[in-house]
């Protein structure tokens, strides 16, 4: 019991530790939105398609997400939306878990 309570106190650590470049970074959701081009869904967060070996932390996983939602409904649907709202709360109550712990 106390060797998982080590490992999870050190995996919260290296988590914050790791969270702190993302914080630090105002605007990162703006960049993900490029103005110039026009808006294409992602298909990866959406349904899981044309992925490739895409691997994201929790903390890439939500700006990737925050920033297909700021596209809005110029590009995605209202379920899509939805969907993607649904992923973005997901992942945020998973980062708090492991970063506080329940």
């Amino acid at each position: 019991m106390r060797s998982i309570s080590r490992k999870l106190a050190l995996l919260a650590a290296a988590l914050m530790i790791m969270a702190v470049p993302a914080l630090a970074d105002e605007g990162a959701i703006d960049k993900m939105v490029d103005h110039g081009q026009p808006a294409v869904k992602n298909e990866c967060l959406l349904v899981a398609k044309n992925c490739g070996t895409q691997v994201d932390s929790i903390q890439e996983r939500i700006e990737r997400i925050s920033g297909e939602i700021a596209k809005g409904t110029n590009v995605y649907t209202r379920d899509e939306m939805r969907r993607l709202e649904r992923q973005l709360d997901e992942a945020n109550k998973l980062l708090n878990e492991q970063s506080f712990g329940g």
